[in-house]
């Protein structure tokens, strides 16, 4: 049988042996019992309490459709020399599975921001939600004043202030279509959030959000992506759950506040893929030369999905490359600092599996796969490069994996326990006021 990991057997242990030498001097101690990072960081998972019901079953093996978990956000903070500092938060700050793994945290730390949107797909329909206040029109200024949020079908974007002890929610903003993700622009400033009408941008100023422009899109329901030179984005969009409409990917400049279309990112002549109506997540690579998109973010026990790469060096990108028959579903996607190694989600409840993908390679392709806990949602690499975190709903945590070499992950058996029903991750420095932010 071909082996189709990157090394031989014979070459790992020199390998491992020179990772260890290389970490010799290092901030990180490798004999500590508990989870290290070689600078003080934070991570947050938000956690939707509905996708956690449909999995909670009765005596009888059916679902308790009323719905009683509690979506929460978890803030972890891992550092050189002490063990996980872990608070979960529950019913502040409502978030929804049913979108895009990502979210965004200040450059300083500071601030997380989360998105919510009313959108539901197949189970998740059939919940019965708690009495009270559900959409945006039943709630009053008093209302998203409090701390406590019971609302699941609003569109809404929350901030939490991670200076404070209870992680308290600052300001909560009502969008006026559902929005899938919010990223950090590069420029450390704003933040854009994408709906299914509009981009929105703001900033914050002195604990508030500041809406900064609304840009008006007509591409759908989708998420997106920043280019690390702050001046484009792209996007998934279109009607998920329609298997007669695919989805498209769309091309977009962002000058100043004012975000404008330029193109449609099309599959090239000869290319052995296709855009399908669940082709939903994506991301743009650190240099800027590459988006990963997934063929599919639902799995259908059929076949297995192919992973598809744009070129974003064309002033039309298109998209000229892609990786056949991954998995079932790709859910996310992360990029090592090294710009050689790349890691995809396979979205699977039983048989999931982490992707490792070479992107040096022309074109890229994939090395091996790695068992992981089921339907893996939020994934990031350190800022170093020395670790990958990888959030799993059904599970209820987030998995942490050792980076060796290039191309390596090896399991660590520690993990991070987090609220129900994990739904997107982020990763960011450690407020620590009048310290450096990461560049």
């Amino acid at each position: 049988m071909k082996n189709n990991h990157p090394f031989q057997s014979n070459q790992i242990i020199p390998l491992l042996a020179a990772a260890l030498m290389t970490c010799i001097g290092c901030k990180t101690t490798s004999d500590q019992p508990y989870l290290t990072t070689q600078t003080p960081l934070t991570l947050v998972s938000s956690n939707d309490g509905e996708f956690n019901q449909i999995f909670q079953l009765t005596e009888d093996q059916t679902t308790d459709w009323e719905l009683k978990t509690k979506d929460s956000f978890t803030v972890i903070h891992l550092g050189p020399d002490h063990p996980p500092i872990i608070k979960t938060v529950y019913d502040t700050v409502p978030c929804s599975i049913a979108g895009t793994p990502t979210m965004a945290m200040s450059s300083d730390g500071r601030y997380a921001l989360i998105v919510n949107h009313s959108f539901r797909l197949g189970k998740m329909e059939d919940l019965q939600l708690p009495d009270g206040p559900q959409r945006n029109a039943d709630l009053t200024p008093e209302m998203l004043k409090e701390q406590k949020m019971t609302a699941q079908l609003v569109n809404m974007l929350s901030l939490i202030d991670l200076s404070t002890p209870d992680f308290r929610v600052v300001d909560r903003v009502l969008l006026a279509d559902r929005a899938m993700n919010v990223l950090a622009h590069p420029d450390g400033q704003r933040f854009i959030t994408g709906g299914d009408k509009k981009f929105y941008i703001h900033k914050i100023d002195n604990g508030r959000l500041v809406q900064l422009s609304q840009n008006p899109q007509p591409h759908g329901l989708g998420t997106f992506w920043i280019h690390p030179k702050g001046n484009r984005l792209i996007t998934t969009q279109g009607n998920p759950g329609n298997p007669d409409e695919s989805a498209t990917v769309q091309w977009f400049s962002i000058r100043g506040n004012k975000i404008e279309h330029l193109s449609e990112v099309t599959v090239a002549p000869g290319v052995p893929t296709k855009i399908t109506e669940a082709s939903f997540i994506l991301r743009v690579s650190p240099d800027g030369t590459i988006a990963l998109i997934c063929q599919r973010s639902l799995g259908n026990g059929i076949d297995h999905s192919d992973i598809l790469i744009a070129d974003l060096t064309l002033e039309k990108p298109v998209i000229n490359a892609v990786v056949k028959q991954v998995s079932d579903g790709s859910e996310s996607f992360a990029f090592h600092p090294n710009g050689k190694m790349a890691v995809a989600t396979a979205l699977n409840r039983d048989h999931n599996c982490i992707v490792v993908l070479d992107i040096a390679s022309n074109p890229p392709r994939l090395l091996y796969t790695l068992d992981a806990k089921g339907m893996s949602q939020g994934i990031e690499f350190t800022h170093e490069g020395d670790k990958l975190f990888v959030g799993s709903p059904i599970a209820g945590r987030i998995e942490v994996f050792d980076v060796v070499g290039d191309y390596e992950l090896l399991k660590n058996p520690k993990f991070i326990n987090v609220g129900f029903g994990h739904n997107s991750l982020t990763i960011g420095p450690r407020y620590l006021p009048g310290k450096a932010k990461w560049k």
